[in-house]
């Protein structure tokens, strides 16, 4: 191979190249591998070589272009024109992509898998620069860009010592428009109308919606000059119902009775649910992006640009919502002279076996005390992004590289919930689901009546100066800033195997802050209304129209505004739960300097082989601040610890051209992630004891400012083999040996400097804390099938059609580490879908466009937003969602440049479905029992766009 073939090779695979769609995934890619490469074949190629296409299939062309000339394993995902991505984020895009899931928060895909592995393994770059984000750690939120400004995005699963930053999972580098890329003007329009099939669930809100995008492309001044300008506005709603259940027990196990069971005998007492809420959610999204790009090419040896991109992405979310608390009574076990005073009364009951357990699914319930809801949410999120690029041809056929960046994302985010209930007990007819979906509960009252519900202080969940707790609103602010300059230079060689040489050198500054509060409201003028509680009527005007929640046979139920109630001056407020400050009040600043050098391999050993050698040498020095809350004073003291590391990352990639269409790819590396944000977090709650055995001990529990990152070695090994331009099959395995982990232990810990108000001497500053530590060993693995195949491969009459399809399967083993943060043998990694596949087949000619895709991802354990604000694991089960796309395009006439699109997004109304152990159950491992069941409802979006 020469080498003036591998600099084109390198020049179509560069990170910085803006990369093209791969449209989603084909054919079972075994049945492909044994296609004949004869004549027939061939002849059918070249024929379609020669044919000029757009749209679905020029974007899968370009992306098998890229995939097949990058020296790095890589999946690729565009526009199929200017501003037409027809997703509603560039996630849903990207989580098509073989080896690529994603997660759903309020039904939007959100944050992104990669092989596996939880999204804090990764790394997010927008044109070659790290990311800020609106989250409480460094995942990106993808869903805070629209998918009509991103021009395309390359993922990289191998490392290329280039990139300005990686992930031991992948790098993911989304790219915009450049302008001088095209030698015309182009403009184009879209305009789209949506609408959820679940309809308005809560009075005052709207199952409609709206998308409005425009772009502009021009060149000046003899394409020296080029500007581009993008404007996307989304105005969506988010219509759920749900139904949680609290959790599954045979409370006789643990001396709990109910009147109405069998408590004595365990092997005879039912499986029961102790508690629900079922609701419903309305949360309007109003996302509106810009872009603008200006690029100066004055000649031949200077290329400059920069780019701005911002984002602002306001959410509003009211839900309604009734709940139950179904628990034993303590007071008697069931025995003779001691049976239960209180609690649930059941009659009528029914049961159903489930292997040896007897689980309660159906009868009446009384003497429960059911409560309404109104939870409110606020949040404004705010990203802006701004680089400045210039590359310089010098002297001695050198290339000179200089990249400036400051991005910058803001969160203020409100939480809140506020209570209502009858004044006199109630209960429920009800059939229980231990199968999963929704349970229903027919209330035995009246509760979208307001003449029977009053606003209600509930002494049970919090009190302010005695009277009981009316609702909560917790604040959150998160600020995330991030400065970085590269300094790089390349330069084509011809030293034997050596091609090219790159190195340089970049530098980051990164600080992230995270404060959040809980404020309580109790009732100025409530009355004794049940046991200690005290209730409220509504005044006037605050009422709306009631809820219906059929889906769990709850008819009516009883809504108010709950900023109205609070802005009525019904309440006094105050701020509790300061203890839990270490958690929430942290920040932490990172300065990364990362050195790297990068030669381009080129040679024959019996084939053609290329690809790179490269090094990193990354030194990080990172410091946290926090609180450290003494439990003996009931006050925080401000705290600030710091480490550094460095570490060295060589990375190979090899690619041998075993035939003119089969290419055998080969990756080593060292890899790294850093830790989790909060997890690095200087907050802590401590104290020495002051009897017992530990006395004179410190103990704590806390975040770790010392954490060192997750490290792992890589292999990698892929075989490719194509046919024509946009067909290909490819096999891949991957194995990560992880040398550093991270996982909640006790360690021994110096609390010099902590505050000590205990009245007791310690005995030493060495003492316990219970926080992320460092461990060893544990692997993650897999393999990955692609297959895109183009009917006209098989027939000329299937020309236009096409079917891609990817399949991945990933364990892992972690020993010393556990998902729930406790020490355990063999368990999974936090976010790990064992299997992973993506089907989509198309059809484009003549200017149809037909488009059905499905993706699916196993069950899996991530991390989720759980109760007061702060973060918790949950195990989420399996899913499998559909999208259609339908679509016109006027290739000729007068609406020539026109073209419409139908779009149906969650075909099945596939539901989110999490689930949780019965630990009284007696099948090992213990039973998982449904836990949320969420219907998001399918979306419907038509619309028209129009290029000129």
């Amino acid at each position: 191979m020469t080498h003036a073939r591998a600099r084109q090779r390198r020049s179509l695979s560069s990170p910085g190249t803006p990369v093209v769609r791969l449209s989603p995934l084909a054919l079972a890619s075994l049945v492909v591998l044994g296609l004949p490469a004869g004549p027939a074949l061939a002849q059918d190629a070249q024929d379609t070589q020669s044919v000029v296409v757009t749209g679905i299939r020029r974007a899968i062309e370009t992306s098998v272009a890229i995939k097949r000339e990058s020296t790095s394993v890589v999946e690729a995902v565009s526009a199929e024109d200017l501003g037409k991505l027809p997703d509603i984020s560039i996630a849903e895009s990207l989580a098509r992509l073989p080896g690529l899931t994603a997660q759903r928060v309020n039904g939007r895909d959100q944050v992104l898998s990669v092989r596996g592995m939880a999204p804090k393994f990764g790394v997010t770059l927008l044109n070659g620069r790290e990311v800020v984000s609106t989250g409480d750690n460094r995942s990106v939120e993808f869903d805070q860009f629209p998918s009509e400004l991103i021009n395309g995005a390359v993922v990289y699963k191998t490392p290329d010592a280039s990139l300005a930053s990686q992930g031991l999972a992948g790098t993911v580098n989304m790219s915009t428009v450049r302008p001088l890329d095209f030698r015309e003007r182009i403009i184009s329009v879209g305009v789209r109308g949506e609408r959820n099939s679940n309809g308005a669930q809560v009075p005052g809100s709207s199952a409609t919606g709206n998308r409005l995008s425009v772009s502009y492309v021009d060149q000046f001044a003899d394409n020296t000059v080029g500007l581009a300008l993008g404007f996307a506005h989304l105005d969506s709603t988010s219509q759920e119902r749900y139904f949680k259940h609290w959790w599954w027990g045979n409370s006789a196990i643990w001396g709990g009775a109910f009147r109405g069971l069998e408590n004595t005998d365990p092997s005879k007492a039912p499986h029961t649910l102790q508690g629900f809420e079922t609701g419903v959610t309305a949360t309007k999204q109003v996302r509106d992006g810009a872009l603008a790009v200006l690029e100066f090419k004055p000649n031949k040896d200077i290329r400059s640009q920069v780019d701005l991109y911002y984002s602002k992405f306001s959410q509003d979310a009211q839900g309604r919502e009734l709940q139950a608390d179904l628990g034993p009574n303590w007071s008697g076990d069931g025995t003779p002279g001691h049976e239960a005073n209180g609690g649930p009364i059941y009659s009528n009951i029914k049961t159903q076996l489930i292997g040896n357990d007897r689980y309660l699914v159906g009868g009446r319930v009384t003497n429960v005390d059911p409560r309404i809801l109104t939870r409110y949410g606020q949040r404004d999120d705010n990203i802006t992004a701004l680089g400045w690029n210039t590359e310089a041809n010098l002297a001695a056929g050198w290339k000179g590289v200089a990249d400036l960046s400051w991005s910058k994302a803001k969160r203020d985010e409100l939480v809140g919930e506020a209570y209502a209930s009858a004044t006199t007990l109630g209960g429920f007819d009800f059939v229980a689901n231990p199968n999963g979906g929704f349970s229903q509960f027919t209330p035995l009252g009246n509760y979208g009546d307001a003449n029977n519900i009053q606003l209600r202080g509930l002494s049970g969940w919090g009190n302010l100066n005695g009277v009981g707790q009316a609702g909560s609103l917790s604040p959150i602010h998160v600020s995330d800033e991030l400065k970085s300059l590269r300094l790089g230079a390349k330069k084509d060689l011809e030293w034997g195997v050596v091609s090219g040489f790159e190195g340089g050198v970049n530098y980051s500054q990164r600080s992230k802050d995270r404060n959040s509060t809980q404020t309580i409201y109790a009732l100025k003028n409530g009355t004794t209304c049940v046991g200690n509680d005290v209730c409220q009527p509504f005044p006037a005007g605050l009422l709306q129209s009631p809820v219906n929640m059929a889906f769990s046979k709850v008819p009516g139920l009883v809504s108010f505004d709950m900023m109205a109630a609070i802005n009525a001056g019904l309440y006094n407020s105050g701020v509790v739960n300061q203890s839990s400050a270490p958690g929430r009040i942290w920040g932490v600043d990172e300065k990364v300097t990362t050195a790297y050098g990068k030669v381009d391999l080129d040679f024959n050993a019996g084939v053609p082989v290329r690809g790179n050698l490269g090094l990193q040498v990354v030194h990080a020095n990172q410091s946290s601040t926090g609180l450290a809350w003494d439990a003996n004073a009931n006050a925080a003291t401000p705290m600030t610890f710091g480490t550094s590391y460095t570490d060295v990352l060589p990375s190979l990639n090899l690619v041998a051209e075993l035939q003119p269409s089969l290419l055998m790819r080969f990756g080593l590396a060292k890899v790294v992630a850093r830790p989790n944000m909060d997890d690095m977090r200087a907050g802590f709650s401590a104290s020495v004891a002051t009897s017992g055995q530990d006395l004179g001990k410190w103990s704590g529990s806390g975040g770790n400012p010392f954490l060192e990152p997750w490290r792992a070695r890589a292999i990698d090994i892929s075989l490719e083999k194509y046919f024509g331009k946009r067909s290909y099959v490819s096999v891949a395995g991957f194995h990560k040996k992880l040398a550093n982990s991270i996982y909640v232990e006790d360690f021994q810990f110096d609390f010099t400097g902590f505050p000590n108000t205990s009245g007791t001497t310690p005995i030493s500053n060495i003492g316990k804390l219970t926080a992320p530590v460092n461990g060893k060993g544990g692997h993650v693995a897999g393999h990955e099938v692609t297959a895109a195949l183009e009917g006209n491969l098989v027939s000329p009459m299937l020309d236009g059609f096409g079917i891609i399809a990817s399949y991945s399967h990933t364990v892992s083993n972690l020993p010393g580490t556990a998902n729930d943060g406790k020490a355990a043998l063999n368990r999974s990694l936090e976010g790990l879908s064992g299997e992973v596949y993506s089907l989509q087949g198309y059809y484009e000619k003549n200017g149809w466009q037909f488009r059905v895709a499905q993706r699916y991802r196993s069950k899996f354990v991530a991390e989720v937003r759980g109760v007061w604000i702060d973060k918790s694991l949950s195990a989420i089960d399996a899913e499998k969602i559909t999208d259609l796309q339908l679509g016109y395009s006027w290739e000729s006439g007068p609406l020539k440049g026109v073209s419409v699109l139908l779009q149906v997004n969650n075909l099945d109304n596939t539901p989110y479905k999490t689930a949780l152990a019965d630990d009284s159950s007696t099948s090992t491992p213990l039973r998982m029992m449904p836990e949320r069941y969420i219907e998001y409802g399918r979306r419907y979006l038509l619309g028209v766009n129009y290029k000129f």
